[in-house]
């Protein structure tokens, strides 16, 4: 008998869960959906605030800083090497790096890369070609101003 009284205490204290104790599946999606977009959000589509840059900028320009031995570089090829560490297709980061271009900064350009001011687009990345300016060089991959560090 005392069995029985042990078992159904147990199966009255199951039944008195509280209601907030549980998630609903709908509720969760929401929450992913939300903590999903703030991700994408804030870690790739706004500028960080230690460098300016998002990720695929980022990758560009390191790609560009391996590839560097003082001549142009072909965009594609330039591309080619940037999927390497952002797999996400190569018209992102060909857009990436013609923004980056445009600004005649941190990339030194060569050919037809397009005009922000009448919206002409850049010519095909085969055709244009690119390398770190003297100021990237100097500034952006200078052990003095940048922390290098693992990302694994």
């Amino acid at each position: 008998m005392e069995d029985n009284g042990t078992l159904n205490e147990a199966n009255e204290n199951q039944q008195e869960l509280p209601e907030d104790s549980l998630t609903r599946v709908t509720g969760m999606y929401k929450d992913w959906f939300l903590d999903y977009a703030s991700y994408v959000i804030l870690e790739r589509a706004v500028p960080s605030i230690e460098d300016g840059f998002k990720p695929v900028q980022r990758r560009i320009m390191h790609a560009l800083k391996e590839l560097d031995d003082g001549r142009y570089n072909k965009v594609a090829n330039v591309v080619g090497h940037t999927m390497q560490y952002h797999p996400h297709g190569d018209a992102s980061i060909s857009d990436a790096m013609v923004q980056i271009g445009q600004k005649d900064i941190l990339i030194d350009t060569q050919g037809n890369w397009g005009n922000i001011l009448t919206g002409d687009s850049a010519a095909a990345a085969r055709y244009i070609e690119a390398r770190l300016s003297k100021f990237a060089l100097e500034v952006v991959f200078s052990p003095k101003i940048t922390d290098w560090q693992s990302s694994y």
